[in-house]
């Protein structure tokens, strides 16, 4: 392979990125528009903004796939495994993506961008509950006054050792635990 075919091959791939993230943006401002999302309050809304151009993203830049090669494996993978790793939401979250990914895919077929839209919305909402539980739940911060009556109850924290302290990880490096976390995320929190 040539540098010219080098070079037409990555323009052919930014030509194609640059025509995904048109159509992601596209259809994600038409949903946001639907009688569905615009009788959801505002936090809601974003939630919606925020998963369906996840899971565009996903589908288009991660598994290379187009709308229209749309297959439940994708939306199961995405649910179960990329979505826990890279999206930052919580378990109330959680359980309205799946009904928002259902929705979602209901738009996607009735627009007529994929013909099985309303079967693969029936998935989405039947691994619901699996799929809330792969976050975590909403932490309610303490205040300082709970914090000093647990010092002087007598309370003590002990912290777990750090098995990789030695090692020389960078915080953004994968942990080496195998998790499939960032360090910092992971075992680092540890010492």
């Amino acid at each position: 392979m040539g540098f010219a075919d080098i070079q037409e091959k990555q323009s052919e791939e930014r030509k194609r990125e640059k025509r995904l993230v048109h159509f992601t943006n596209a259809v994600t401002r038409d949903f946001l528009g639907s009688k569905y999302v615009t009788s959801k309050a505002k936090a809601t809304q974003e939630a919606v903004g925020y998963i369906t151009k996840s899971f565009l993203d996903y589908l288009f830049f991660e598994e290379h796939k187009e709308i229209r090669e749309l297959y439940d494996e994708q939306v199961h993978h995405f649910m179960m495994e990329f979505a826990p790793r890279k999206l930052n939401l919580d378990t109330e979250k959680a359980k309205e993506g799946a009904t928002i990914m259902a929705h979602f895919f209901a738009f996607l077929e009735d627009e007529g961008y994929i013909h099985n839209g309303h079967e693969i919305g029936a998935i989405a909402k039947k691994n619901a509950a699996s799929f809330s539980k792969l976050f975590p739940k909403t932490v309610k911060k303490t205040t300082k006054k709970t914090a000093r009556s647990d010092t002087t109850k007598g309370a003590t924290k002990t912290a777990k050792k750090n098995k990789f302290a030695g090692m020389d990880i960078g915080r953004n490096d994968p942990c080496p635990c195998g998790s499939g976390k960032k360090y910092k995320k992971c075992c680092s929190k540890q010492t």
